[in-house]
């Protein structure tokens, strides 16, 4: 099955913290273009946050606090917040 697989979930961090969400896409068979963070609150629609093609260049117009990397040979990529806000407890998801 093609599956994008959470590393981590959420973690007890304070506001002001680097905090950082990983998924392993290794059992994803598809062709991979790029991967795609989005935050969802609850009862809400998912919001687009940023892209990272496997090569390492992201979306220009993400937010400043959110960066990402993709480590091809294990097929991981990471989302780092930086600093932590109150607003990014929401649910992250990767496509």
């Amino acid at each position: 099955a093609d599956t994008i697989k959470p590393l981590s979930l959420n973690e007890n961090k304070r506001v002001g913290d680097s905090v950082t969400w990983s998924c392993s896409y290794k059992d994803y068979t598809g062709a991979v273009n790029n991967l795609q963070w989005y935050r969802q609150y609850p009862r809400s629609k998912p919001e687009f946050l940023l892209y990272i093609f496997q090569h390492g260049a992201m979306s220009e117009d993400r937010p400043p606090r959110f960066t990402a990397a993709v480590n091809k040979d294990n097929r991981q990529v990471d989302l780092k917040i930086s600093p932590a806000e109150e607003t990014d407890s929401a649910m992250k998801n990767l496509k």
